[in-house]
């Protein structure tokens, strides 16, 4: 019983916050609900048994999108929105459809005549793992995860020719003198160590429980950020370094899948006895290349103006 009335709460709160996101007329106020959202929508993964989702939403969907919205933020002039107020009702409505449909068929839905998880959980010894998360997205169904690491390759490589102005780099080391906070350095050097070593724990973690390089690579972006905060010039000198580490991921992960086929294998096919191994050093180039593509995505943002 008390389950059902922390769901409840839990489904309520997300709407209450999802509807704050869109109806609220100052953009500060409307940041801050939406990483609440993301927040609650963690803890309703949680609830739903997929703790890596969990993770995931947790770092990258409240976590390290919080901090864009929060920077983009503040490089905009008007942070008040003047637009009619009946103008927003049309899109949750159209929202508020398009649910009632999903929810709908959900409801309706003949059941499935196969099993996926019965599947999974049979060709789980094969796959070098024993997380069956892990195994679907680096193993059956790798090509997938090869591709969405290719569209946050492009996201960040877009983002990077966004940026027309050339960044100075005795200006940047001034605005990151004015940063440095020596009570936010000291708390960083203490807490970066204790980063580094949870990120290392979540890529291990990921072959048979909830982790991976996502996670991982969410955090690694998360402790970049803070020492940025805190006034370290991170990457801004090795750029050619950055460029090499933001594609390292995905090609690494390119030539594992092409390499088998000259035993004559299917692409993205691990022979046997090898799947672990190499399933888990494509995750590590992986948290890599995903670290420093989340946290560039940061860095890349124009410094504001003085007058903001």
């Amino acid at each position: 019983m008390m389950l059902w009335a922390f769901d409840i709460i839990l489904g309520l709160g997300l709407l209450a916050t999802a509807g704050g996101v869109f109806l609220s007329r100052d953009l500060f106020r409307a940041v801050i609900m939406f990483i609440a959202f993301g927040l609650l929508l963690a803890l309703t993964w949680v609830r739903l048994d997929a703790p890596d989702l969990a993770l995931a939403e947790a770092a990258i969907g409240a976590g390290l999108t919080g901090v864009l919205l929060l920077d983009t933020m503040g490089h905009l002039r008007d942070k008040e929105d003047n637009s009619p107020r009946h103008a927003i009702w049309w899109p949750l409505i159209a929202s508020g459809g398009l649910c009632v449909l999903i929810v709908s068929a959900l409801l309706f839905s003949p059941e499935p005549m196969i099993s996926l998880a019965d599947e999974v959980a049979q060709a789980l010894p094969d796959s070098g793992v024993d997380h069956a998360i892990t195994a679907v997205l680096l193993n059956f169904r790798s090509y997938d995860t090869l591709l969405e690491i290719a569209v946050l390759l492009v996201a960040v490589v877009v983002a990077m020719a966004l940026r027309t102005e050339q960044i100075d780099p005795e200006a940047l080391q001034e605005s990151l003198k004015k940063q440095r906070d020596p009570l936010l350095r000291g708390l960083i050097n203490r807490l970066l160590p204790l980063m580094l070593l949870v990120a290392i724990y979540v890529l291990w973690a990921g072959s048979y429980q909830p982790g991976g390089a996502f996670q991982a690579g969410a955090i690694l972006a998360a402790a970049g950020v803070f020492m940025r905060l805190s006034g370290y010039d991170v990457i801004s000198s090795s750029t050619r370094l950055l460029r090499v580490g933001l594609a390292l991921g995905f090609l690494i992960f390119l030539l594992v899948a092409s390499s088998v086929m000259i035993g004559g294998r299917p692409f993205l096919t691990y022979p046997e006895g090898l799947a672990g191994n190499l399933i888990f050093f494509i995750e590590a180039m992986l948290t890599l290349s995903i670290g420093l593509i989340l946290f560039s995505l940061f860095v890349q943002a124009p410094e504001a103006d003085d007058e903001h």
